[in-house]
Parts: structure tokens; sequence; C-alpha cells
């Protein structure tokens, strides 16, 4: 008997790490930069949700977007994860442009901001 409940257990713990799912490899866009001392923080962080509702998570490719702050260097840190390198470059030139952002843009301390992509392997 406990040899039996031993075997399902070890069944059912191996059928766990099973993945039927190819997992392919993706990029990671990793953006920091300070909001304009003249901004309201409530304000800005609204217009980040927004962004993520409105265009980010609309745009080919995309698959998360998180966003926070850090108090020590008062930096703001964007993390989008992208399906291809092309759809993340794609994405940040349409974004310059995009009149659906452009309150979200001028609150960008512009000479503060860092992108860099990274692919996943």
């Amino acid at each position: 008997m406990k040899k039996s409940i031993l075997i399902l257990i070890g069944i059912v713990i191996m059928s766990c790490n099973e993945n039927s799912e190819t997992i392919e490899p993706n990029v990671i866009e990793v953006t920091t930069f300070k909001y304009k001392a003249s901004v309201n923080a409530k304000d800005f962080w609204k217009e980040d949700a927004k962004i993520q509702e409105i265009y980010t998570s609309k745009q080919p490719g995309y698959i998360t977007r998180e966003s926070g702050y850090s108090i020590e260097s008062n930096e703001v840190v964007i993390v989008v994860r992208w399906e291809t390198m092309g759809d993340a470059e794609a994405s940040m030139k349409k974004f310059m442009g995009d009149t659906s952002v452009a309150k979200f843009v001028e609150m960008i301390d512009g000479p503060t901001m860092k992108m860099n992509r990274y692919d996943i392997k």
C-alpha cells in the first residue's frame, strides 16, 4: 500500500514537470527615465496606466508590461516583453510620434531616458 502511494506521488510530481509547449525566445525591453520636476506623480501614474491600456498592449508582439519607481534614484523603470526584436523596435518608432501617448511623452525628462533590449536565451 505504501509503495503504491509513493509510486502514485512520483508519477504526479513527474507529470507536473512536463511541458508540451515549446517556449520561444523573446525580447525584454528595459527603459529608465525621470519624469519632469513639474509633473505631479499621481498624474504621471494615471498616464502610465493609460499607456498600458490604450497603446502598449495593442501593439503586435506585445507580451507583458510592468512599471515601477525607485525612490533612491528618482527613476521610473518600464519593462516590456516582446515576441521579437522587430516588434519592440516597431512599437518604439510608432510610440514617439503617436498622438495618443503625447501627454505621457511630454512628462518624461528626455535626457534621462535610457533604453536597452535583451534577447532571452
